[in-house]
Order: C-alpha cells, then sequence, then structure tokens
C-alpha cells in the first residue's frame, strides 16, 4: 500500500494540472450524462444549473483523496466526485429560490428559478440528486460495499446540509444569535460537510481503511470551513465579474465578516488549511499525501480584496 500511497500522491502534487484534468473529466462526464437525459423541462433545467460553472472543488478533493491511494483515481472516483457536484448543485438551486435567498445570478447567468418555469426549478433538486445516487453506485471497478458505503456518506452530508440551511434560515441576529460557535456549526453543517464527505468518498472508493477515511474527512471539513470565509470576504468586495453571483447577498445573516471583519475572516482560511494538513500529517500515509488536498499553500498573506479575486479558481463560484 505505502508505493501506492506515493505514486498517487506525487501524481497529485501539480494542483494546477490535477485541477484542469478533473474539471475537464467532470465537465465531459456530466455533459455525457444530461446528454442521455429525457428531453424534459426538468432535466435541461437540471443540465443548466450544473453544467458550465464552478470550480468544480468538491469533486477535485474527493479525486485528490483517492490519488493518495491509487494512481487510477481520476477513473475510479469519477462517478462520484460527479454525484458530489450534482447534489451540490441542487444545493445551490434550492438555496437561489425566492423562499430562500432570492437570488438572481449564479455562476454568472440567471438563477435556474429565473430561466425555467417554476415547477421545473423546484423539481430541479430532486432530479439531480436521484441522478447523483445513480452515478455514484454505478461505478463496476470498485467493489459493491465501497459503492454502498460511499453512497451513505453522501446520503449524511444531505441530511446534515438540510440542517444547516434550516440554521441559516432562522438566525435572528437581533436577538445577539451571532457568535463564534453558532457560526462554524452552520457552516460546518451547510458547506463543510459536503467537503468532508468528497473527500472520504474518494478514500473509501480507492481502498482507505476507516482511520483513513475518517481522517481524510476531518481535513476535507477543514477545507470547507476555509471556502466558507472566503466566500463570505467574496460577498462583501467582490460582485458578479469576479465570483458570479450578486454581492451582498448574506445580509442580515450571522457571517464570519459580522465577527471577525473583512481583514479578520479573510486570514481565517489560513488557519483551517493548515489544520487540515495537521489532520493528515498525524497518519501513517503523511509523506505528501495532504499535498493534493488543498491549492496554494501558504505563502505571504494578500489582502483581503485580492484573495476574494482569487476565490473565483478555489471555487467561491460555486
Amino acid at each position: 500500500m505505502t508505493g501506492a500511497v506515493l505514486s498517487g500522491a506525487i501524481a497529485a502534487v501539480d494542483f494546477d494540472a490535477t485541477k484542469a484534468d478533473v474539471r475537464r473529466a467532470v465537465e465531459d462526464f456530466l455533459t455525457q450524462l444530461f446528454a442521455k437525459a429525457p428531453d424534459t423541462d426538468v432535466a435541461r433545467a437540471a443540465g443548466y444549473a450544473a453544467l458550465g460553472g464552478g470550480h468544480r472543488w468538491r469533486a477535485l478533493v474527493a479525486v485528490a483523496a483517492g490519488k493518495i491511494f491509487r494512481d487510477d483515481a481520476l477513473q475510479r472516483v469519477l462517478p462520484a466526485a460527479c454525484g458530489v457536484e450534482l447534489a451540490h448543485a441542487a444545493s445551490l438551486v434550492l438555496d437561489d429560490l425566492p423562499s430562500m435567498d432570492d437570488a438572481a445570478i449564479r455562476r454568472g447567468k440567471p438563477c435556474t428559478h429565473r430561466a425555467f418555469p417554476a415547477w421545473a426549478a423546484e423539481m430541479t433538486p430532486v432530479f439531480l440528486v436521484t441522478l447523483a445516487y445513480r452515478i455514484s453506485l454505478d461505478i463496476p471497478s470498485v467493489p459493491a460495499a465501497a459503492r454502498i458505503k460511499a453512497a451513505l456518506e453522501l446520503s449524511d452530508a444531505g441530511m446534515m446540509m438540510i440542517e444547516g440551511q434550516v440554521h441559516d434560515m432562522r438566525q435572528d441576529l437581533a436577538a445577539g444569535a451571532c457568535d463564534e460557535a453558532r457560526l462554524l456549526t452552520c457552516y460546518r453543517l451547510k458547506s463543510a460537510t459536503l467537503y468532508g464527505a468528497a473527500a472520504k468518498m474518494g478514500g473509501i472508493l480507492t481502498g482507505a481503511d476507516d482511520e483513513d477515511a475518517a481522517r481524510l474527512q476531518a481535513a476535507g471539513i477543514d477545507l470547507g470551513h476555509a471556502y466558507q470565509f472566503l466566500d463570505d470576504v467574496a460577498d462583501v468586495v467582490a460582485g458578479v465579474a469576479e465570483v458570479g453571483k450578486e454581492r451582498g447577498k448574506d445580509a442580515g445573516k450571522c457571517t464570519a465578516i459580522d465577527l471577525f471583519g473583512v481583514e479578520g475572516a479573510g486570514g481565517r482560511p489560513r488557519s483551517f488549511n493548515q489544520e487540515a494538513y495537521r489532520i493528515w500529517l498525524g497518519s501513517e500515509r503523511k509523506p505528501i499525501g495532504c499535498a493534493s488536498l488543498s491549492p496554494r499553500r501558504a505563502g505571504k498573506r494578500a489582502s483581503p480584496r485580492r484573495r476574494a479575486a482569487r476565490c473565483r479558481s478555489a471555487g467561491c463560484s460555486r
């Protein structure tokens, strides 16, 4: 196993090349998938929501985790990584609905509910999640037990995301409910848990044992927290041109900006990334495995505005 760990991790160290490969593979896989779907308003809305946008950060986390264990992780993990992306797209369609954030722009184009009939947009998340489980379970090269175990992780993440959305929708800033513990609970549930599931699924599908899979999940959750803090900064200092969505959509909610300010919130992702490294380096697989899990290892700190400008390439366009 050690040789596979080393070779797989070394193959993933070139972050830019790996990111490009994963993005291309995800887009190709999903394009072919939707080409085979029934030609209905719902299927078209689902394709609109899932294709042609976002930087596939969650899929990248799944594949990078798998590369620690197998050289062929991209091929082996790709269907499940795409399943994670579909589940994420479903959450965005829901998040943008008039009853939620009532957003107008997502990934640089009109939100799904503004481009399709309301009834089709409301059915789209169901379509996407159903398809996510279908492709996550249909990986003949992976033992059935591992496929089921990975799919259950996606299900668990979905349940936690729903709980997180409830936290997000029922905030009451007037009652003084904005504190760090509440914020991190909400972010772990609504965002970071899917990163954790992606990392754990990537490990499960490539032969990680339970201990390593749990480490991957914990490291992924920290990466998800880093993303969410960057997203909060972007909501204040960036706009459609930078991150593909409107500025100020988090107004009235408890965010990292409320607690730490733009500078403070912009600096927190570094500590989350370092914690992700610490978690993985505590395992016996520590040679270079975690190098595949996070872009742009820490160097000189950039300004919050510059970090927000980078947010698009780090996945903040969701």
